[in-house]
């Protein structure tokens, strides 16, 4: 990721990290009280010192405004205007950041609305540590997992809360800042919550307004002259901004692109519509790396994303290291369109609606989970449970009440304010150490009037098809991917559900090898050593007896035994790489 490093009153530590912050560092401010390292790629990082008037700021990510109706991503001029101010005003900076402020007596941190960049403080006596990077952050603070914390992130679909799950580190995130007084390390905190309009008198978007909305947005990197990138793949959400790339933008400012194997459903759909529409489509699928290569991306991908993917999901995700070179390039995905069409926590919504509107967290749980792997002792997965019941009724008291905006938008809210931070904003900030990259669908431009646009019109995508056939009708007539399994554009949700159990059942269109299992067959040997370690041993939270069987399980009968293993070693990484401490 691009990243910052920093800490006051403790020269002496930073001192020892300085070898490991070395890489791609592109910034520093380093004096006897405060020190100040930014670093990664240089499209997401800029930075300003002025030492004449002992002030400076740092940005990493992306950050983006809107000037005369006109939608622009900031470089380091606008940066540098934006933070002329006093404060600094996140709710008119879209995108995705964090920004460090200082002058003689004060530094200020901020993040972005969404959640989408975060960083951590850390006070011990009269130090204090802050970093997008958590596991510098642990070389010099002691912190340890906070299972209580953890255990929506590993029993659910995703965290529920923005709390950090790493004990001793206060996690900035969703528009929350910060001031911290230099002369005696007193701290402030601020939060700027973003949530949707709610006012029942909005009149309704309409889809022209939404069209024309979205459509500003996919073209802000036009703006300053730079080429955009789609990321197509066979699913809705990239083509709805496909058919708008289609209809409004020259051919010569735009390309898409597709990640993985030629024969997979989601690369075979779009090379077809590349094909047939004459636009130029890339293909990337990274070659095997010698083992050596995935450990130590494996180190940096499981602490990032804090155990938001399994193991393997490294060798599809980790294809943006292809792009490295791209130079004057921004990509733009399809990422939580979901949002648009009515597709988050559907199964709480037909079997536990009822559940929702009581606030009963015992039989709303349930329909939150996502099994990934039963490695703990009975006494950790109390504790994790209980702290998915505490976090399920703070969000409660958080959101505004089911009854007043009814049961789906809040169930969209939800999904807005603690799947999009916990699990779209980690991987945001793993891209951003690649290249310029955001999605345009959850731009606050667009999403102030969520609740704009009736729930009928985004249930199964009506909203989307109507786009895309009036943008261009052709499209609607190619199949639709998900996952390894295509179907017809025109299924709704519960037909397309349908179809794809039948496929599965009948294993039409099933790949015949199973990558995860190949993935970690091949790094064989770390995966048992990892994994059979005196750490693993003697942790005290694990149930041994648990981690044999997965182990057994796997070389006796991989394809069964892969997703406990795969999650099992994701965890472990984390683990390790947040338990090194350097003091």
């Amino acid at each position: 990721m691009s990243w910052i490093f920093g800490a006051i009153n403790a020269w002496e530590d930073v001192n020892k990290l300085k070898n490991v912050i070395k890489e791609k560092l592109l910034f520093s401010f380093d004096t006897n009280v405060v020190s100040i390292f930014s670093g990664g790629n240089s499209q997401a990082c800029f930075s300003e010192n002025n030492v004449s008037l002992s002030k400076g700021w740092v940005s990493v990510g992306t950050g983006i405004i809107e000037d005369d109706s006109n939608f622009s991503i900031c470089n380091k001029e606008k940066w540098s205007t934006l933070l002329s101010h006093k404060e600094v005003d996140v709710q008119n900076i879209f995108g995705h950041y964090v920004i460090i402020k200082w002058d003689e007596k004060n530094l200020s941190i901020y993040t972005d609305q969404l959640g989408l960049r975060d960083i951590y403080i850390s006070k011990t006596g009269n130090k204090l540590y802050f970093s997008t990077r958590i596991d510098w952050l642990t070389k010099l603070v002691k912190s340890e997992i906070n299972f209580e914390t953890f255990g929506s992130r590993w029993l659910l679909f995703n965290q529920i809360s923005t709390e950090s799950v790493l004990s001793n580190l206060k996690r900035l995130s969703s528009g929350e800042s910060v001031e911290i007084d230099l002369t005696n390390l007193a701290i402030n905190y601020k939060s700027n919550d973003f949530i949707p309009s709610l006012d029942d008198s909005n009149s309704e978007l309409s889809i022209d307004q939404f069209s024309e909305r979205l459509d500003r947005l996919i073209q802000i990197p036009l703006s300053t002259n730079r080429k955009i990138s789609l990321s197509l793949s066979g699913g809705m959400d990239s083509r709805v901004l496909l058919s708008l790339l289609l209809k409004n933008v020259k051919f010569d400012l735009w390309d898409a692109h597709t990640f993985g194997e030629e024969d997979h459903p989601d690369f075979a759909i779009s090379k077809k519509i590349a094909e047939q529409f004459k636009f130029i489509h890339n293909g990337f699928n990274r070659e095997r790396q010698p083992q050596d290569i995935y450990i130590d991306e494996l180190n940096d991908f499981c602490v990032e994303t804090i155990v938001n993917n399994s193991a393997s999901s490294i060798v599809q995700l980790n294809n943006y290291m292809m792009l490295r070179d791209w130079k004057n390039i921004t990509i733009i995905d399809g990422g939580y369109g979901e949002m648009w069409r009515r597709e988050f926590y559907n199964g709480l919504l037909i079997k536990a609606k009822a559940s929702v509107f009581e606030r009963n967290y015992e039989k709303i749980l349930p329909h939150l989970r996502l099994f990934k792997a039963d490695i703990f002792t009975e006494e950790i997965n109390d504790v994790m449970w209980k702290g998915c019941e505490n976090q399920l009724e703070e969000i409660f008291e958080r959101l505004p009440a089911v009854e007043k905006i009814g049961v789906e938008n809040w169930l969209d809210l939800l999904a807005l304010k603690a799947r999009l931070p916990n699990y779209f904003g980690h991987e945001q900030s793993r891209i951003d150490a690649v290249v310029q990259t955001y999605m345009p669908f959850i731009q606050i431009p667009l999403q102030k009037d969520l609740f704009a646009i009736p729930i009928n019109k985004k249930k199964n995508a009506k909203l989307f098809r109507q786009i895309i056939k009036k943008n261009s009708s052709d499209l609607s007539k190619l199949w639709l991917a998900k996952g390894n399994i295509t179907h017809p554009f025109s299924l709704t949700m519960i037909q397309s559900r349908l179809w794809n159990m039948a496929n599965k059942k009948m294993k039409i269109n099933q790949p015949q090898k199973n990558p995860r299992v190949e993935f970690l067959q091949y790094i064989g040997d770390y995966v048992y050593d990892v994994l059979s370690s005196k750490s693993v041993k003697e942790a005290g939270f694990y149930d041994n007896r648990k981690i044999e069987k997965i182990l057994n399980n796997f070389r006796t009968n991989p394809n069964s035994g892969v997703n406990e293993l795969d999650w099992l070693l994701s965890f472990e990484i984390f683990r390790k790489g947040t338990n090194n401490r350097l003091i």
